[in-house]
């Protein structure tokens, strides 16, 4: 009998033991559920877009933008701005900027290839890595939409200010789901410019040239670089005549007459080259009368800068970078 009341005893303690450790366990397996319940994915908060691009195309995007093509520099300066990597990039000025110490360095050598030229990039190339979107330039990537039509949407882009990428960046930001980051990206910017406003005394005359000959052109005050330029200097270059500006791009063809009349304190030359040997656009002036008399070139104040950041960069990435350097020439004891 003794036993026997021994023996339930110890069932029972038995039955209140797998019961705590059934409770427990379950205890246990909800904590997972309600955390996958409670930390929502990026994907899971999407909100589908409408976006209409420099073309005036709208694009519709139902879920998020993971993996984007660029055709264009200011594309690796978009993805870069977003802590992205490019899904492909095309070659010559592209991969430059995407191999730059500021941008990824020794790591965007191992993008995979888009082959063909800049004004026609390989269709099978860019349909091989399967991307979300295609960013290009207005005005030159336009037949990218017909080629990929059904395949891949285009996203046709042209800022003409600063203000232009920005919104873009911001634009690009909402389609991939990263909107803190383009918010982070485009407020270090701004600060930027705005610091450098306030304490640039903006008495040096200075001017952004380019070209691949001794024919250049200058970029103005409506134009993208000297939009920044001109916020921190002496910045006179206008277009006067909407006719030598055409499609409103802020850049007209110049002479060094005209030059010689503002005669700038400082001049910074993109050079471009379209086969091997070219000579920079700085050494090919030089053989020119009139170029010596200016005061840039009489104070060695000609500087060649990295063209695929200065001029086809176009984002804020790269319009930070065009501003640390100019200021750092403008005003060297200052910068």
């Amino acid at each position: 009998m003794k036993h026997t009341k021994i023996l339930l005893l110890i069932s029972m303690l038995l039955t209140v033991i797998l019961l705590a450790a059934c409770s427990s366990s379950t205890t246990n397996q909800s904590e997972p559920a309600s955390t996958l319940v409670t930390d929502e994915s990026p994907e899971a908060t999407f909100e589908p877009q409408k976006m209409i691009d420099a073309s005036g195309e709208q694009l519709e995007f139902q879920s998020k933008v993971e993996k984007v093509a660029c055709v264009v520099s200011l594309c690796v300066d978009i993805v870069a701005e977003l802590g992205m990597e490019p899904a492909a990039i095309g070659e010559s000025g592209v991969r430059t900027i995407a191999t730059a110490e500021e941008f990824y360095g020794e790591h965007g050598t191992t993008f995979p290839s888009i082959g063909g030229s800049f004004f026609e990039p390989n269709l099978e190339d860019i349909i091989t890595v399967k991307p979300d979107l295609v960013i290009g330039l207005l005005g030159v990537h336009d037949s990218l939409r017909e080629g990929l039509a059904g395949a891949v949407p285009v996203y046709l882009a042209q800022p003409k200010t600063y203000t232009d990428s920005v919104k873009l960046l911001e634009d690009i930001g909402k389609l991939t789901g990263r909107t803190e980051e383009a918010k982070a990206a485009a407020e270090k910017f701004l600060r930027k410019l705005d610091e450098a406003k306030q304490k640039a005394p903006k008495d040096k005359k200075a001017l952004i040239m380019y070209g691949s000959d001794v024919n250049f052109s200058i970029v103005t005050d409506s134009g993208l670089g000297g939009s920044v330029l001109k916020e921190v200097s002496n910045y006179p270059f206008k277009v006067n005549d909407p006719s030598e500006d055409p499609y409103g791009e802020g850049s007209i063809q110049y002479s060094l007459e005209k030059l010689l009349e503002e005669n700038p304190d400082v001049i910074f030359v993109e050079s471009y080259s379209y086969s091997p040997g070219t000579k920079a656009l700085s050494e090919q002036m030089q053989e020119l009368p009139l170029w010596s008399k200016l005061k840039a070139v009489q104070e060695q104040n000609v500087i060649e800068v990295r063209s695929p950041i200065w001029g086809d960069g176009r984002g804020t990435r790269s319009l930070g970078i065009l501003l640390d350097e100019a200021l750092e020439a403008l005003y060297p004891d200052m910068f």
